[in-house]
């Protein structure tokens, strides 16, 4: 599939009106998701995902993971296992949590197409949602651990059209491995200093042989766009910055 998307950076004192904003433009109140996010790096030579035993029998999804092999044979990428938390009973229990044995969505982008002089974002994406033992699949197929961040989400949708605000939060270091147990959720800090949100207009594209039907989203995230222009600045993204090829995203040093 694709996803294309208009982004927009929100400033943390600003944050509570332009929910509010959203909230009458969708009539909805917005949804609020907290992930765990882990970060896993392919092999430096790309070869898939020869080792299929966690997966053999994921019915539905089986296709899902045939297309993801296809794409890590051709380029190593960052992969993300993002599984749901709650900040009221996940983060400062002290518990230990098992992720091998959670369900958890395995998250692929690709490199955004190169779309000049736009502030639309368009790029390949394969969600495997529900999926158990995802730390032993990436063992399997050689897929290091690199990071793990959290990050929380405020979504309100119209119609197709999603508006999501989303703001990232490091955890403390717990090299080579995903931190034990979750620190109490009033400690965590932004990873960006300033604190700002950013929010994404988004679209799906299922069909990805179809192009006049991403011509149809683009138009029509365009016009978004201009419905909002007085209220939000929607920046034109470089790509290279949303390269999962190389590297999963920095964490700044604590403050």
């Amino acid at each position: 599939m694709y996803e294309l998307f208009l982004t927009a950076p929100v400033r943390k004192d600003d944050f509570e009106m332009a929910c509010a904003i959203l909230q009458g433009l969708t009539c909805m109140q917005a949804r609020q998701n907290v992930y765990r996010t882990l970060y896993y790096a392919g092999q430096p030579q790309p070869r898939g995902l020869p080792n299929q035993r966690t997966f053999r029998q994921s019915g539905q999804a089986l296709p899902l993971w045939k297309e993801l092999s296809n794409h890590l044979k051709r380029s190593s990428y960052v992969l993300q296992l993002a599984y749901e938390v709650f900040p009221e009973s996940d983060f400062g229990s002290g518990a230990t949590v098992d992720l091998n044995g959670m369900p958890g969505t395995l998250r692929w982008t690709d490199l955004p197409d190169p779309l000049r002089d736009t502030p639309v974002t368009q790029r390949k994406k394969i969600d495997i949602p529900d999926q158990r033992n995802l730390l032993t699949t990436m063992s399997d197929n050689g897929h290091t651990f690199k990071n793990e961040l959290i990050h929380e989400t405020f979504s309100y949708v119209r119609t197709n059209v999603e508006f999501v605000f989303s703001r990232t939060y490091q955890l403390p270091e717990s090299p080579g491995r995903p931190t034990t147990a979750l620190p109490a959720w009033s400690d965590l800090r932004p990873v960006d200093p300033a604190q700002k949100w950013i929010l994404n207009v988004k679209l799906t594209v299922e069909e990805e042989n179809q192009p006049e039907k991403l011509q149809k989203a683009n138009k029509e995230l365009m016009a978004v766009k201009e419905e909002l222009d007085r209220l939000f600045e929607f920046k034109v993204v470089d790509r290279r910055v949303l390269d999962t090829r190389i590297a999963p995203p920095q964490v700044l040093p604590p403050r």
